[in-house]
């Protein structure tokens, strides 16, 4: 069964924008909410100033969960950017990804309106969820 998303505008025009704001380099942060309800979007800085890679001291990633937590709501899904390529996971991203449980949101800015794509992954294979935008 197809797992479908729900974010509102609002959301979604942050993530779009926290990515352009970080071109030429890879953006990163986490997607929290309840369920398939996304209800906060959390910036994260790439240590890594790369437009292939990104990396977040595990500390700020631990500091922002419990954030999250404390907010009664779970990460839902790890984001990050694609500048010039596609919104599909790479191999890299695949091998990295840190827990089955949480979804994987990739916005590319390959063309010139940015493509937002949801994943769950299993097992290094991914499978692409619907997003609804309200």
């Amino acid at each position: 069964m197809e797992k479908v998303i729900t974010l509102s505008k609002d959301i979604y025009q942050k993530v779009i924008a926290e990515g352009e704001n970080n071109l030429p380099y890879e953006a990163c942060g986490l997607i929290a909410g309840y369920h398939h309800q996304v209800t906060s979007f959390w910036p994260l800085q790439n240590q890594l100033n790369s437009s292939t890679r990104f990396f977040v001291h595990k500390q700020k990633v631990i500091e922002t969960v419990k954030c999250i937590e404390n907010r009664k709501e779970q990460v839902l899904a790890v984001f990050h950017t694609h500048p010039s390529t596609k919104p599909v996971p790479s191999p890299y991203d695949l091998s990295h990804h840190p827990d089955d449980q949480v979804g994987m949101v990739i916005v590319s800015y390959k063309y010139s309106l940015p493509q937002i794509k949801w994943y769950q992954i299993k097992n290094k294979i991914y499978k692409e969820c619907t997003i609804i935008i309200n």
